[in-house]
């Protein structure tokens, strides 16, 4: 008996699992119930997740994925403009991160947010990604203009507003691996490093791209 077919016994909801960060449950799950939003919305967060972890070629091909089932070109070219940051192609992101004019608030000024911070502009940055907050029309919108805000604070040293936002964010989506790799980040920037090992250190295993995140700031710390 497959785990799928279990949680369909137990009556558990896609929309649940999605929740508690069960993604690929979660996806399944919309597949079998032949529900292409919630299948987009998992495929998104897993495409985030693996650009924040710098899987590339993982991101195209989710991507490509996503395209054939739920095509956005405005969140396409941000997507591949993030992909060639990650790639080492720094001149190329940036510009193509300004050519970016979605017709969402929220993509605009997360797309200009992006492109200041990979331009280390953390002023910029942070003055784009709260009105991309503020724009999100999503909660799950909200969470990953958060979770760059808690970069450019970091960036311009800002170390208690990330600590602050990621501890807010932790509260906002529990469960969620990516939010936790991100308070144990900016609890290490504010030297409380024993409590930064033992968040990372919780990460849930099942999601594979946060592991990897966690794991090098880790080994960051300890070189």
């Amino acid at each position: 008996m497959n785990l799928l077919f279990l949680i369909i016994l137990a009556g558990i909801s896609p929309l649940e699992l999605e929740q508690t960060g069960k993604l690929a449950e979660a996806g399944a799950l919309w597949e079998t119930e032949e529900n292409l939003a919630g299948q987009a919305r998992i495929m998104g967060r897993l495409i985030e997740e693996a650009i924040y972890a710098g899987d590339s070629r993982r991101a195209v091909f989710l991507s490509m994925e996503l395209q054939s089932i739920y095509a956005n070109s405005d969140l396409e070219d941000f997507w591949m403009a993030r992909i060639a940051w990650t790639s080492g192609l720094s001149e190329i992101a940036i510009s193509e991160l300004l050519l970016i004019s979605p017709d969402d608030p929220w993509l605009d000024h997360r797309a200009r947010g992006l492109s200041a911070l990979f331009q280390e502009d953390g002023e910029t940055a942070a003055r784009e990604l709260t009105l991309s907050i503020a724009s999100a029309s999503t909660a799950r919108k909200a969470f990953w203009s958060a979770i760059d805000l808690c970069s450019a604070y970091l960036t311009l040293g800002r170390h208690e507003e990330a600590l602050h936002l990621s501890r807010t964010i932790r509260i906002h989506y529990p469960g969620d691996a990516l939010g936790d790799v991100m308070y144990g980040l900016c609890l290490q920037a504010s030297g409380q490093f024993g409590e930064s090992s033992r968040v990372l250190n919780s990460v849930d295993s099942s999601n594979p791209a946060a592991v990897s995140m966690a794991r090098r700031i880790m080994e960051g710390f300890e070189q």
